[in-house]
């Protein structure tokens, strides 16, 4: 099943939004002549054939609701204006930050050291709380396993740990949380009607909330978050220009920019750096592959019927972990992992392997080409990581599935790949889910990232220059989604770290892991499991 990201749909599901809440005409033209319509001159017999005058119609009310002309004013998402008659919502959050001012040494609120986005955001929720009758309340983040007790222990209390959980999709203990019913299917008749999966934007992305069918969780990205793409290839503009790279933006819209030219661009930079510089590093395993797979038309996992299905050793995906791997043989591409040496005080430290680039290698000009979180590239731009070089953004290179269709295929086919950070769910037994489920709309609908606006947000805070905009778009509208990590704790990124430690070849590594794995999908296993006690 094809679905593009939330980010993709905003703009879209706005546009139908609006036009389903009475976009019509409401003036008065369907009644002319009827017994209805005002007088507003005499007729030319009357008056001699004098010029007649119209009079402005009379103001007709906005047929929308409430939530309706919300859903205008902000993303799209339609509200169920409600009070809560000073009720406390209790959002527990994987990343507190998002929605609290930094907190000064004495655990007081530091607006001066808070950056301007959240800002924004905990504005906005002032006003949820004003409009709904409400007060947030942001439990601090903890670890999963902590997370997952208290819920079960509110299960069996009564008393509902939280009313939200704002949660990411790996390594938190998903599918326990979910398998155990601890949040609420949203297909529940209490709060079906008002969070509308059919209808409101985020339904592409919240497939990463799907367990054994059941839709738990809803995605939205909040505009404090720099989570419009998840994966990115990022570059060094002044090393490609040294080493004679060429017009690497008009490559992806000439549509020549492929795994076979990437190759040889890593070769032209080690012959023109004798080696000193490495062509590429990356960040984590888990942005290069999945971005790699999809680059030549696989996935690692698809979602078919509400299911998860292991696709790990279809022919298209191998195919990518093999690239990987030549790339790793051929140095082309620089490991990125850390090994225990001695510390000189009788322990042990974590240091970066030898020849190892992380993104302060990359910043320092070691590689060209950095395999990447996008919002690293933020650090680079806007002076967090200290570096003397500019950089932009790419797409990843196409593999041989598009590229020996040839350019136009390929210059139609290069995207984005994002898998969902932070899903959020309504824990089971909370009092008047309704009200929870309103509140969350709300606060969806307020603090998403404005699609419409988020070339001119993204030039503001991330980007250095109007073609990496250009090459950001291309990505933005054509977004994939990678479910590879959804149930399976460190599976796949085990997989991973084979190749690139070259310990197993791609279809080796794959195929270890493929039961297993499927076994996660299909709820028959739990890849964490927490005693209650």
């Amino acid at each position: 099943m094809k679905r593009k990201a939330l980010s993709v749909v905003l703009a879209a599901a706005m546009t139908l939004s609006m036009a389903a809440c009475g976009n019509n005409e409401t003036g008065n033209g369907g009644n002319s002549g009827s017994g209805d319509s005002t007088p507003t001159s005499a007729s030319s017999g009357e008056n001699g054939g004098g010029d007649s005058v119209t009079a402005t119609p009379e103001p007709t009310e906005d047929p929308r609701s409430e939530g309706e002309k919300l859903a205008d004013q902000y993303n799209g998402f339609i509200e169920t204006p409600m009070d809560l008659n000073g009720r406390t919502i209790k959002i527990a959050c994987s990343v507190g930050t998002r929605y609290n001012y930094a907190k000064d040494a004495n655990g007081n609120d530091d607006p001066d050291n808070t950056n301007e986005a959240t800002i924004e955001i905990v504005k906005i929720l002032e006003q949820i709380e004003e409009d709904y009758n409400c007060k947030f309340e942001i439990i601090p983040s903890m670890k999963g396993k902590d997370i997952v007790q208290n819920l079960y222990m509110g299960m069996t209390s009564g008393v509902a740990y939280c009313d939200i959980l704002d949660e990411g999709v790996s390594d938190t203990y998903l599918d326990q949380i979910m398998d155990m019913g601890m949040v609420m299917d949203l297909a529940d008749p209490q709060i079906a009607d008002i969070i509308k999966l059919d209808t409101n934007p985020w339904t592409a992305q919240s497939d990463y909330g799907v367990f054994q069918g059941k839709q738990y969780a809803v995605n939205f990205v909040t505009s404090n978050s720099s989570n419009v793409l998840r994966n990115a290839l990022l570059f060094n503009k002044d090393l490609a220009e040294q080493f004679g790279l060429g017009d690497l933006y008009s490559m992806v819209k000439e549509g020549t920019w492929t795994w076979a030219k990437f190759e040889e661009l890593c070769e032209t930079i080690m012959k023109q750096s004798d080696g000193s510089v490495v062509p590429a590093g990356y960040g984590k395993e888990n942005l290069l592959f999945p971005m790699t797979v999809f680059s030549n038309g696989g996935t690692i996992a698809n979602l078919e019927n509400g299911k998860h299905v292991y696709t790990g050793t279809d022919e298209k995906t191998l195919q990518a972990g093999q690239w990987i791997y030549d790339l790793r043989e051929k140095g082309y591409l620089a490991p990125n992992w850390s090994e225990k040496v001695d510390d000189g005080n009788g322990g042990t430290k974590s240091v970066l392997v030898e020849g190892g680039i992380d993104v302060a290698g990359f910043a320092a000009g070691h590689c060209v080409f950095y395999f990447d979180f996008y919002g690293d590239l933020q650090k680079l731009t806007q002076g967090t990581q200290e570096t003397a070089y500019s950089f932009g953004l790419l797409p990843h290179p196409l593999g041989p599935y598009y590229s020996d269709q040839g350019a136009d295929v390929c210059k139609e086919n290069y995207h984005g790949v994002t898998y969902s950070a932070d899903m959020k769910m309504i824990a089971a037994g909370v009092e008047k889910p309704e009200e929870v489920a309103a509140v969350l709309v709300a606060i969806a609908n307020r603090t998403s990232k404005p699609a419409e606006k988020v070339l001119e947000v993204e030039m503001k805070d991330t980007l250095g220059d109007e073609e990496s905009g250009e090459m950001l778009m291309i990505m933005y509208n054509d977004m994939r989604s990678d479910y590879s990590r959804m149930f399976t704790g460190h599976k796949i990124g085990s997989v991973s770290n084979w190749i690139l430690k070259l310990e197993k070849t791609p279809m080796q590594a794959f195929e270890e892991i493929a039961s297993e794995t499927q076994l996660l999908y299909d709820g028959t296993e739990t890849h964490y499991k927490v005693t209650f006690e």
